[in-house]
């Protein structure tokens, strides 16, 4: 045998048991439940053949005129369709043959968050404690089918920075959140989170929801509490968040009572420098009076005047001869002699031709 036909035979295995193990949430038992939205389910088993009809009678004995009814197109692939099946849960019975075919329920899906095993919905974790996870459904249902685990949730959980987890840290190892089989309800998954890590669980918001899509029931019947949980946000951190918030108002009362303070001060300390300062006060300028003018007065003494008494003095030699007033000469300028400059100009030449040579 070569190696292609044994991997070829490895490969045909594989699919023939992912196909059986795909068909144990598929067949569905004589009088078992189904959920409306499931897709591509077997039910040749539950008293109807493919053609029949089906129908539901609201006060759940098959008498009277039934109150709704479907034909099963395939019983080997048969969609329980939400148009006609979603609000008629109960018993729905064979038309004709009045037999039970299978029980309807609407789904539903809820996902608690639990610190530390207390059962509540929190909005703060503090990190660094352990976590674990509340799934409730009725889909549990499903492992009533021949060879199912359950029905196959899954829990997703989005952190800081659009950050998307998978698989959570726990005691003892990783955590797988895609396929978690709920088989009973409320089902615990047990304290799987370990959220010390500062790297992979930093502080800040985290929002968790649970979808279960067996049979592609969440594509056919989507909804938020139907086949996909209602989301549960909560922040993780170290101090909560009402404490954090208390502290950020006492800081910020603090700064501002420290502005009002120092403004206060500032004020107090304006008013005490215009208080030392010394206050001019400017008196009213008198306005101007008219002095009284002093009258002058003339003290006038008469003076007594003596007769002027006419003397003429008589000559006693006769007067000389004043002597005659000449006008001085006047001196005459010289004109320069001619010779005497072209002599010159002659000689400076000659000198000054030597001293070029």
């Amino acid at each position: 045998m070569g190696y292609r036909t044994f991997f070829l035979l490895i490969a045909l295995i594989i699919c023939i048991l992912s196909q059986d193990v795909l068909a144990l949430d598929s067949k569905i038992p004589k009088e078992g439940t189904v959920f409306v939205g499931e897709n591509d389910i077997d039910i040749s088993e539950c008293n109807v053949r493919t053609g029949e009809e089906i129908a539901f009678w609201s006060s759940g004995s098959p008498e009277g005129t039934p109150d709704s009814r479907a034909k099963v197109m395939d019983a080997t692939h048969f969609f329980v369709d939400p148009t006609f099946f979603s609000g008629k849960t109960g018993t729905w019975y064979g038309l004709t043959s009045k037999k039970p075919v299978f029980k309807v329920e609407d789904p539903w899906l809820q996902l608690d968050v639990i610190e530390n095993g207390i059962d509540h919905e929190p909005e703060w974790i503090k990190k660094g404690n352990l976590v674990s996870f509340k799934i409730s459904t009725n889909m549990y249902a499903i492992s009533e089918r021949v060879g199912s685990a359950g029905a196959p949730v899954k829990i997703n959980l989005t952190g800081p920075n659009e950050t998307t987890y998978s698989q959570l840290n726990s005691p003892t190892g990783t955590y797988n959140l895609e396929n978690i089989y709920v088989y009973y309800s409320p089902f615990d998954t047990g304290a799987i989170w370990e959220t010390k890590s500062e790297t992979e669980y930093p502080e800040g918001e985290y929002t968790a929801w649970a979808t279960c899509n067996v049979n592609d029931i969440n594509e056919k019947n989507s909804g938020e509490g139907v086949t996909t949980s209602t989301k549960t946000t909560f922040i993780l951190s170290k101090i909560k968040p009402e404490e954090e918030e208390e502290e950020k108002e006492e800081k910020n009362t603090d700064s501002d009572k420290d502005k009002t303070e120092n403004e206060d001060e500032n004020d107090n300390e304006e008013e005490s420098e215009s208080d030392n300062e010394p206050v001019i006060t400017k008196e009213p300028t008198p306005e101007p009076t008219e002095e009284p003018v002093p009258e002058l007065t003339l003290d006038i003494t008469p003076e007594v005047t003596k007769p002027i008494a006419t003397f003429t003095p008589k000559p006693t030699k006769p007067p000389l001869p004043s002597p005659p007033k000449n006008s001085p000469e006047k001196t005459q300028k010289q004109p320069l002699n001619f010779g005497l400059c072209f002599l010159a100009l002659v000689a400076g030449l000659i000198l000054t031709v030597r001293k070029k040579v």
